[in-house]
């Protein structure tokens, strides 16, 4: 069955916990009303459609728990009302985009069980609303930007399973919300 968009005046559309298959078509960025959209734990797959950048209201994104592929893409840095971005327990890879930066009312970033590589963007500390951010189980590298200390009220980090080098940022001690390392 392929998952097709028949409504355009929706504010929030959940079709979490089905057995929903297919791709995420094109014609879901013509929901512009759209404020919550939460398509996990189907059997989705392909990839992220750029039209999902069309949804400038959107505050809401839950597309974990799919079989989704290819990149995270740049247009994510658009949705600038995002308050939690769920992308975990896909098959994305890539980088992290820096766009991601531009999401500064976001409050719960979720991209951990992926195949995400390269390093966490510096663009990272611009996230000052946040307080979850987990990013384990990829194929993360480099050292852990020293930006992440501008991160003051996280209180969840999770990084484990990934493949950084270096040292712990001096940074860190700016996280005194946190309550999960």
């Amino acid at each position: 069955m392929l998952f097709h968009i028949f409504f355009i005046n929706f504010q929030y559309r959940d079709l979490s916990r089905n057995n929903i298959s297919g791709y995420i078509p094109d014609s879901i960025g013509n929901l512009i009303e759209l404020t919550k959209l939460n398509l996990n734990n189907n059997m989705l797959n392909g990839t992220i459609p750029n039209s999902i950048g069309n949804l400038s209201k959107l505050k809401y994104l839950s597309l974990d728990q799919n079989m989704l592929s290819g990149s995270i893409p740049e247009f994510i840095g658009n949705l600038t009302e995002l308050t939690m971005l769920c992308l975990s327990d896909n098959m994305l890879s890539g980088p992290i985009p820096e766009t991601i930066g531009n999401l500064s009312k976001l409050e719960e970033l979720w991209l951990d069980n992926n195949n995400l590589s390269g390093s966490i963007p510096k663009t990272i500390g611009n996230l000052t609303e946040l307080l979850i951010l987990w990013l384990d189980n990829n194929n993360l590298s480099e050292s852990i930007p020293e930006s992440i200390g501008n991160l003051s009220k996280l209180e969840w980090l999770d990084l484990n399973n990934n493949e950084f080098s270096g040292s712990i940022p001096e940074s860190f001690g700016n996280l005194k919300e946190l309550t999960i390392l």
